[in-house]
């Protein structure tokens, strides 16, 4: 297998001159006359200071994949969490997903490849120290040095001596000889650093606005090298501060300091966990939870209530469905040798019908993917996918049949607490009634649980992935089938699709840029590492106790935004 809110100045904590500076200005200054295209930012307008927060909420929670630490985290359920207590230098607006201002007051570039970066000052992180421009560069530094084996270290490699401090997705990584700092971080006082790029990146700000950019505390470097006690109490600087954390919940209060523009209405939010179904912690519990207002947000409807709009008839005016910004799909485990031959891996996808699973399952909530990129990003391409997407009974069995089949059982593997079984049944349902597979669902409570199976070679078959919009580019959804991602946990390669994400990356506009991810997909489309299935719409509901409920750009519940009745 070849593999807009809130941007106030002042807040709670803030020395009392401040308040007289209410224009906050974060713009992308730039004299380009040729060479690459640089976007520009607007201005940011001053709007009045928020009332402090008050009241609290409970808001459907899951398990994260890995330790709470930026660089660590880029999961839906370990996100939900740092986007809330990290700031960045940006962050995303949440209708737009464009880049707004949080912890700097001016990106300055004139190339797309240096950067000039001006902090606010006094902005504090949760232990009350001031985040300075040495706790970006170290904590980048920290990220991108491979031995310390995160899975977001590849996302520093467009930083200048990112490649020489990353280390292999396999095989040993050595410290010896190995650079411990990125050459092309450099503080020039306590607010001011700068930051050269291998080559220019069009949209390279638009990057920075996610959680794995933030900065991390003093205090982070100063505990040693064991950095559980911090992952297990992270501290950050965004609009929540966390609180505390249990098998069963999260507790994040309002950070009263904060002066970004994602200012919490809630003094605490609780994520609770719904994703051990075994102790009948799942989707269907949060949903009747939500009817009967002891719930107060949920994001994940079961599927059996979308049917003839049940859920809609349960929760009048407290229910809706967020934008397409997801792509459900099936991904090949690459250490099951049994899927080696592509016209298998061909004949599967064919067998689907996409159109009948989403209208029969899902009501209308999903509609069939023809890419492996969600239709809301800049340069998707809605026939990408080809004819691999296309129904096609007769070719699916002659492609079966000239593979040598599948034999044994096909394995479908879910994670239980998003609702996932009753949709995996259907798509066995068609896989045996098209090709005479022997497909078993196979249900593990969370995701955590699916990614430490497949880490530890326990599964073969298919296992279900969402990839969701990290941030406005294609780049977000190709990036796990990488031969160099950590994110590339089925062991796919291809040499052309590598050199297509390069490509990409070497663009000189984002409409270059967006052609060579045009022809990455197109390599997956001949040599599929994964199966897309639909788009995700995000349906939603919330108790009768809370208003403002919306979701961000990436699909989590927006808890800033969210309010108390």
């Amino acid at each position: 297998m070849s593999r807009p809110d809130d941007h106030s100045v002042r807040g709670p904590g803030r020395p009392r001159w401040m308040s007289r500076v209410l224009p906050v200005l974060l713009a992308l200054i730039v004299t380009a006359c040729s060479g690459p295209e640089v976007p520009q930012m607007p201005p940011v307008d001053p709007v009045p200071v928020p009332p402090p927060a008050t009241g609290e909420a409970t808001v459907r929670g899951c398990a994260p994949e890995l330790p709470l630490l930026p660089a660590a985290t880029l999961d839906a359920c370990g996100l939900q969490i740092t986007e809330a207590i990290n700031a960045r230098l940006v962050r995303p607006d949440p209708e737009t997903g464009q880049p707004v201002p949080d912890l700097a007051t001016a990106i300055e570039t004139n190339d797309s490849q240096n950067f000039t970066v001006r902090l606010g000052r006094n902005r504090q992180f949760h232990n009350g120290t001031e985040v300075k421009a040495r706790n970006f560069v170290a904590a980048w530094n920290w990220a991108a040095y491979g031995p310390h084996g995160m899975p977001a270290q590849n996302w520093f490699t467009l930083i200048e001596g990112g490649a020489a401090m990353n280390c292999p997705v396999t095989g040993d990584c050595s410290r010896d000889g190995r650079p411990t700092e990125l050459t092309g971080l450099r503080v020039l006082d306590d607010y001011t650093f700068t930051i050269r790029t291998i080559r220019p990146i069009v949209d390279f700000q638009t990057r920075l606005a996610h959680p794995v950019f933030s900065p991390l505390p003093d205090e982070f470097f100063a505990i040693g090298s064991d950095k559980s006690p911090f992952a297990a109490q992270p501290i950050g600087s965004g609009p929540f501060r966390f609180a505390s954390r249990t098998d069963a919940e999260t507790v994040l209060e309002a950070w009263p300091a904060y002066e970004g523009g994602a200012r919490a209405a809630l003094a605490k939010v609780t994520l609770k966990r719904y994703d051990a179904p075994q102790r009948g912690a799942d989707a269907i519990r949060a949903y009747r939870d939500v009817v009967g207002n002891t719930l107060d947000v949920t994001s994940v409807i079961p599927t059996d209530q979308l049917t003839e709009d049940v859920w809609r008839s349960d929760l009048p005016e407290r229910a809706e469905v967020g934008a397409p910004r997801a792509v459900q799909q099936l991904v090949f485990v690459g250490s099951d040798r049994r899927l080696v031959d592509v016209r298998l891996r061909r004949a599967i996808s064919k067998a689907l019908d996409r159109e009948a699973l989403s209208r029969q399952v899902f009501v209308g909530t999903r509609s069939p993917a023809t890419s492996w990129v969600a239709p809301a990003v800049p340069g998707y391409r809605a026939d990408a996918c080809g004819d691999l997407c296309t129904y096609d009974l007769a070719e699916s069995r002659r492609l079966f049949a000239a593979a040598g089949g599948y034999q044994g059982v096909f394995h479908l593997t879910v994670n239980g607490d998003d609702g996932n079984k009753e949709w995996a049944d259907a798509v066995c349902g068609q896989l045996k009634n098209a090709l005479e597979l022997d497909c078993q669902v196979t249900v593990l409570d969370n995701r955590a649980a699916v990614i430490s199976a497949l880490e530890a070679g326990e599964l073969t078959g298919v296992v279900q992935q969402v990839t969701r919009l990290d941030y406005l580019s294609p780049e977000p959804f190709l990036s796990a089938y990488a031969s160099t991602s950590r994110q590339n946990r089925t062991g796919y390669r291809n040499a052309r699709y590598d050199a297509q994400l390069a490509a990409a990356l070497e663009a000189t506009t984002q409409a270059g840029a967006n052609e060579a991810y045009r022809e990455a997909e197109l390599v997956l489309a001949e040599d599929p590492p994964s199966v897309p299935l639909w788009v995700t719409s995000t349906p939603y509901a919330w108790s009768n106790r809370v208003t403002d409920v919306r979701l961000t750009t990436t699909g989590s519940v927006d808890l800033s935004a969210l309010r108390r009745n």
